[in-house]
């Protein structure tokens, strides 16, 4: 490599190490936001998005899983919190038997979801390096190209 793509490359890094520190909220405002904002996906590079997505998925897949665990419930008072806790089982018992098969539907959803999300940013990665290798190919017939066009004396 030549200077020039050296300083070329640097400045890529540069930039792409200060869109990083840029792209997290709470480090801009210096404390912990409200609510969570879109992100805007148009204006998003191919680093960028690649970021999303790796951030995401994981997110994607604790959220598989919607049935309620009925041992989770719990009362923070002290004298009336077993009987709370009990009347919160038994109503979300009764509630949740009817729903029951459209939870399972739901989970079942939520499961080929994430799979699905999975194998797109597979795929998509495939094809990004399936394009670069391209690219390369297609730079090197350029390349022998002006060559020839040279040696034959064409301009």
């Amino acid at each position: 490599m030549n200077k020039l793509e050296e300083e070329i490359q640097r400045l890529k890094s540069e930039l792409d190490r200060k869109k990083e520190e840029l792209s997290d909220l709470r480090k801009l405002v210096g404390r912990d936001v409200d609510r969570e904002f879109p992100p805007a996906i148009e204006g998003m590079s191919d680093r960028e998005l690649e970021i999303h997505l790796r951030d995401t998925i994981p997110l994607i897949n604790g959220f598989v899983e919607t049935k309620p665990d009925l041992r989770e419930l719990k009362s923070h008072r002290k004298v009336f919190g077993r009987p709370i806790a009990a009347a919160k089982r038994a109503l979300l018992e009764t509630t949740l038997r009817p729903l029951e098969e459209f939870i399972d539907r739901q989970v079942k959803y939520n499961r080929q979801a994430a799979a699905l999300l999975q194998a797109l940013h597979q795929r998509s990665g495939r094809y990004a390096a399936r394009i670069k290798a391209l690219e390369e190919r297609v730079a090197a017939c350029e390349e022998d190209l002006v060559l020839l066009k040279s040696a034959a004396g064409i301009k």
